[in-house]
């Protein structure tokens, strides 16, 4: 069972800001600043492997809506926004979903930036060069 198709169902109570009729947006129960919202296609789709285009394109112009929300009522002028696919990739809910995470000056939210970082690797052109190759094969 999925928790995010339970939402959109009305099976599990959330607190939803807005609506289309491809898209969802509600606040996160785990937020990681006040106004965390989620943005979730209605129809299931474990990732972004499995998204049709045009419900992704719906789905960020979801985001879109919700960050113009967010700056109106909350008056917030800037925003993470993340999405993970996979469990590597830290991806705990298997419903494709993007966070929309507002930011506050003097908010101490540093898991992006000390994140970023600590995982910087070392590259030269000869590696950029050689995944670019392989990229565009």
């Amino acid at each position: 069972m999925c928790i995010f198709c339970d939402i959109v169902n009305d099976k599990v109570k959330s607190h939803k800001i807005y609506e289309t009729n491809k898209t969802l947006a509600f606040l996160d129960i785990h937020p990681i600043s006040n106004g965390h919202i989620l943005v979730i296609p209605k129809e299931h789709y474990k990732d972004i492997y499995e998204m049709d285009s045009n419900i992704l394109i719906e789905t960020i112009k979801t985001v879109k809506a919700i960050t113009g929300i967010l700056k109106d009522k909350l008056n917030i002028n800037a925003v993470n926004i993340m999405n993970s696919n996979g469990e590597i990739a830290n991806q705990t809910v298997f419903h494709y979903h993007i966070h929309v995470i507002p930011r506050r000056e003097n908010d101490n939210l540093n898991f992006i930036d000390e994140w970023w970082l600590n995982k910087i690797i070392k590259v030269n052109d000869e590696n950029l060069n050689g995944i670019m190759n392989k990229l565009k094969s």
